[in-house]
C-alpha cells in the first residue's frame, strides 16, 4: 500500500512536471505570437503617421507655396505702383534739388 502511494505521488509528481513543461512551452509560444503581433501593429501605425505625416506636409508645403506667390505678385504690383508714383515726381524732385543746391551755392 505504501508502495501504491509513493508510487501514485511519483506519478502525479511526473505529470505536474510534464504539465508545467507544457504550459512553460505554451506560454513562450504565446509571448512570441504576441511579440510578433505588436511588432507588426507597430510597424502598421508607424507607417500609416508616416503617411499621413507626408500628406500633411505636401497640403502644408502647396498652401504655402501658393501664398508666397501671391504675396510675390501683390508686392511685385505694389513696388511698380510705387516706382510709377516716384516717376511722376521725379522731375519736380530734381528741381527742388537743384536749385537748393543752387540757392546754398549763391
Amino acid at each position: 500500500m505504501i508502495k501504491n502511494a509513493i508510487n501514485a505521488i511519483r506519478q502525479a509528481e511526473e505529470q505536474a512536471a510534464v504539465l508545467c513543461r507544457v504550459a512553460a512551452e505554451r506560454a513562450d509560444e504565446m509571448r512570441a505570437e504576441v511579440e510578433s503581433e505588436g511588432t507588426a501593429h507597430y510597424k502598421k501605425i508607424t507607417e500609416d503617421a508616416q503617411r499621413e505625416c507626408d500628406f500633411e506636409l505636401s497640403v502644408v508645403t502647396a498652401k504655402t507655396q501658393r501664398l508666397s506667390a501671391k504675396k510675390k505678385k501683390e508686392i511685385a504690383a505694389e513696388s511698380e505702383a510705387l516706382a510709377q508714383e516716384a516717376r511722376t515726381h521725379m522731375e519736380a524732385a530734381v528741381g527742388l534739388i537743384v536749385w537748393g543746391i543752387i540757392e546754398k551755392c549763391q
